[in-house]
C-alpha cells in the first residue's frame, strides 16, 4: 500500500508541474480510480498501478500485475489517504487541462486520461457515494472533484452523466439528506463557469441551466415551505438555505451580466416573500443577516460581482422585465417592513469567540451587528427610491416616505445611541455607514433620488415656493435632506480622524 501511495505522490508532483506523462493512459486510470470494498464505505485501491508504473512512475518490464481482488489489506487510514490523494491528482489534472499555461502535449495527455476515467460507468457514481461518507474531508474532496469533472465536460462539449443529473434532480425534488451536496456541487460548477475567461461562457451556462431550470424552481418552493419540528431538522434546513442562497445569487448574477433568460434566474423576484419570511424563522441571527445582505445585493444588482477574473462584464442594458422584477422585490421589502420585518430582525452581536471561548480583550458586552444594520437600512432606502420612480402622486410618496422612514429610524435609534444621541434624523446615514464607503455611496444616492423625485413633483405642482418651510421640515424630519446629510457626513469623518 505504501508503494501505491508513493506512485501517486510521484504522479501528483508531475501533474503539479504540468509535465508530460509517458505511460499508457490505462495505467494512470487504474491508479486514479477509487474503489470500495467494505460495507462501511472505506475506500481501498488496487495495487495494479504499483506493478505497471513502479515506485518512480515508470513502466516496469514485468508483464505481471496484481488484480484489485488481491490488493493487500491495509488500515482504513491508509486507504483514506490514498483516496484523498487520488482525488487531489484528478482535481489538479483538470485544472491543468483548463489552464492556458499548460503545454499542449501535457494538456492532451491529461485530457485523454480524464476521458478514459469518465468512460467508466461507475466512476462518477463512486464520487457520489463518497458524499455520504462520515469523513467530511473525503466527502468535500469528492464534491470538488465531481464539480470540476462536470465543468470539464461542459467545456469539452461532452454530454453530462445521466446518473449525476438524475442524482441531483431526485434529491432536489425530494429534499433528501444529500441535497446539500447537490447544491454545493451545482454552485461549484457555476463558479467555474463564471471564473473562466473563455468566449463560450454564455453558451456553457445555457447548456447547464437548461438541465436544471425546472428543478431549481421546485426546490425553491420546497425549501421555503419547510416546518421546524425538531433541532435536527432546523440544522438541515439552515445548511440547505445557506447553500441555496449562494446558488441563487449566482443565478441572479448570470441574468445581470450574461444574455440568458431562464425562470430560475427570476424565481426570487417572482416569489420574494418566501425569502423575506426567513427573517421570522426560529434560526440564528447570522442566517437572517445572510438573507438581508443577499437581498441588498439583488436590489442593487451587485450579485456575484466578486466572481469574475479581472473586470466584471458590463451589466445588461435596462429592460422592461428587469425593471418589473426590481419593483416587485422593492414592493415586497416595503410590504414586509409594513408587517413588522424590522421588529423581528435581531442585530445584537455576540462577543468574538474561537472554539467556544471568548477571546481575550473581547469580554465587553455585545454591541449591534453593523453589517445587518447597514444592509437593512440600504435595503429600505433603495426600495423607497425604486418605489418612488413608479409613483405618480407626490402625496402618495410623502405618505410612504413618512411611514417607512419612521419605521427605519425607530429601528436604528437604540442601536446608534450608545455612541451618542441622534441630534437630527439626517445623521442616521453617516452614523450607520461611516465604516463602509461603497454602501454609504449607494445609500446617499438612493436618498438623493428620493429627495429629487419629491422635489420635482412639488415643483410640477407649483407648491414648492408656497410651502418651503413645510417642505424643509419634512425632509429633515424623515432624514433625507441632502444638505444636512452632507454636513453630518463631514462631521463624522472629522470625528473619526
Amino acid at each position: 500500500m505504501r508503494d501505491v501511495f508513493e506512485v501517486l505522490e510521484q504522479l501528483y508532483k508531475k501533474v503539479l508541474l504540468g509535465a508530460t506523462l509517458e505511460n499508457d493512459n490505462q495505467d494512470y486510470v487504474f491508479c486514479l480510480s477509487p474503489a470500495f470494498s467494505d460495507g462501511a464505505g472505506s475506500p481501498v485501491t488496487s495495487s495494479k498501478c504499483t506493478s505497471t508504473l513502479g515506485a518512480q512512475g515508470k513502466r516496469q518490464p514485468s508483464p505481471v500485475s496484481l488484480s484489485i481482488s488481491v490488493a493487500p489489506v491495509c488500515l482504513k487510514s491508509d486507504a483514506r489517504d490514498i483516496t484523498l490523494l487520488q482525488l487531489t491528482v484528478i482535481k489538479v489534472m483538470l485544472t491543468r487541462v483548463l489552464s492556458a499555461e499548460t503545454e499542449f502535449p501535457a494538456k492532451e495527455k491529461y485530457r485523454e486520461i480524464i476521458q478514459v476515467l469518465l468512460l467508466s460507468s461507475d466512476f462518477e457514481s463512486k464520487l457520489m457515494c463518497m458524499f455520504q461518507n462520515a469523513d467530511k474531508l473525503l466527502s468535500h474532496m469528492a464534491a470538488k472533484c465531481l464539480a470540476s469533472l462536470q465543468y470539464f465536460q461542459l467545456r469539452d462539449k461532452i454530454t453530462l452523466s445521466n446518473s449525476w443529473i438524475a442524482f441531483c434532480q431526485k434529491n432536489l425534488s425530494e429534499y433528501s439528506d444529500k441535497v446539500v451536496y447537490c447544491l454545493w456541487t451545482l454552485t461549484a460548477v457555476m463558479k467555474e463557469i463564471y471564473k473562466d475567461t473563455c468566449s463560450q461562457k454564455t453558451e456553457i451556462l445555457k447548456q447547464f441551466l437548461t438541465l436544471f431550470d425546472t428543478i431549481f424552481e421546485v426546490f425553491y418552493n420546497s425549501l421555503f415551505s419547510q416546518h421546524f419540528e425538531n433541532p435536527q431538522e432546523t440544522y438541515k434546513i439552515v445548511n440547505s438555505l445557506i447553500c441555496f442562497l449562494e446558488l441563487l445569487e449566482l443565478l441572479i448574477a448570470s441574468r445581470i451580466h450574461l444574455d440568458l433568460h431562464f425562470t430560475c434566474q427570476r424565481i426570487l423576484f417572482l416569489k420574494p416573500a418566501c425569502v423575506l419570511d426567513v427573517v421570522t424563522w426560529p434560526v440564528e441571527a447570522f442566517v437572517k443577516r445572510r438573507v438581508i445582505v443577499f437581498l441588498k445585493k439583488c436590489l442593487l444588482w451587485t450579485a456575484g460581482e466578486d466572481l469574475f477574473r479581472g473586470a466584471a462584464p458590463a451589466v445588461a442594458p435596462p429592460s422592461r422585465h428587469l425593471d418589473v422584477d426590481t419593483l416587485a422585490l422593492a414592493d415586497a421589502v416595503l410590504q414586509a417592513v409594513d408587517l413588522g420585518l424590522l421588529r423581528t430582525l435581531s442585530v445584537h452581536r455576540k462577543p468574538a469567540c474561537f472554539g467556544g471561548e471568548v477571546q481575550p480583550g473581547r469580554e465587553q458586552g455585545p454591541g449591534p451587528d453593523h453589517v445587518t444594520l447597514r444592509a437593512a437600512s440600504l435595503l429600505i432606502i433603495k426600495s423607497l427610491e425604486i418605489k418612488f420612480q413608479n409613483c405618480a402622486s407626490a402625496k402618495e410618496m410623502k405618505v410612504h416616505l413618512q411611514r417607512f422612514m419612521s419605521e427605519l429610524l425607530t429601528f436604528l435609534k437604540p442601536h446608534l445611541e450608545p455612541s451618542g444621541p441622534l441630534h437630527n434624523p439626517c445623521e442616521w446615514l453617516s452614523r450607520v455607514f461611516i465604516e463602509q464607503d461603497d454602501d454609504m455611496l449607494e445609500a446617499a444616492k438612493a436618498s438623493m433620488g428620493v429627495y429629487l423625485k419629491l422635489a420635482r413633483e412639488y415643483e410640477a405642482a407649483e407648491s414648492l415656493t408656497q410651502e418651503t418651510e413645510v417642505w424643509n421640515h419634512h425632509t429633515h424630519e424623515n432624514g433625507y435632506n441632502p444638505h444636512c446629510i452632507f454636513l453630518f457626513f463631514l462631521k463624522n469623518v472629522l470625528r473619526c480622524d
